[in-house]
């Protein structure tokens, strides 16, 4: 038998059972990139690595450092340490922009695409693997929903900014 869970009195048990469905939510996150960490430990790649080389490699060219870690929504910092690496390893190379000079621009060096190529090459295979757990219908019906909760969270938020700002 389960032992009781005891919550603060101030705390209803709606309130609960919301903060225990956006803790599962926030391990699903977690849970994922640990296991995309597992799928990319041949490579030496993490996932938020996996990301960059993927995003430079989907958009062709190059990218400032800041423009790609508010695309993946990665920690500047953190972005500044993964182009490092990555620069170390020899996959990614830091140019001066030749139309504003006070601005480095990031792009994939060859082995840096192979090594993109072939960890989309490893995600994929292990999509499709994933496919046969689920029905087309459940994807797309999981695919409709996920996007649906999303933009609820966005409208909230933007709710509670615009109150804030209206109360200022």
């Amino acid at each position: 038998m389960a032992a009781k869970t005891e919550t603060h009195p101030a705390i209803t048990e709606e309130m609960r059972q919301r903060a225990l469905y956006r803790e599962r939510s926030f391990r699903y996150t977690a849970e994922t990139e640990k296991r995309h960490e597992l799928l990319f430990s041949p490579y030496d790649v993490s996932f938020p690595v996996f990301r960059v080389l993927s995003y430079l490699l989907l958009n062709p060219g190059s990218a400032t450092p800041s423009q790609i870690a508010d695309d993946l929504l990665i920690l500047r910092q953190s972005m500044t340490n993964i182009l490092d690496s990555l620069e170390k390893r020899g996959y990614v190379c830091r140019d001066i922009d030749p139309t504003d000079r006070r601005r480095i621009r990031v792009r994939l060096l060859p082995a840096g695409e192979e090594l993109a190529v072939e960890l989309l090459n490893v995600e994929d295979a292990f999509l499709i693997r994933m496919g046969k757990y689920i029905s087309d219908e459940e994807r797309q019906t999981y695919r409709a929903l996920d996007k649906k909760m999303y933009d609820a969270k966005v409208s909230a938020l933007n709710d509670v900014l615009r109150e804030r700002e209206a109360g200022k």
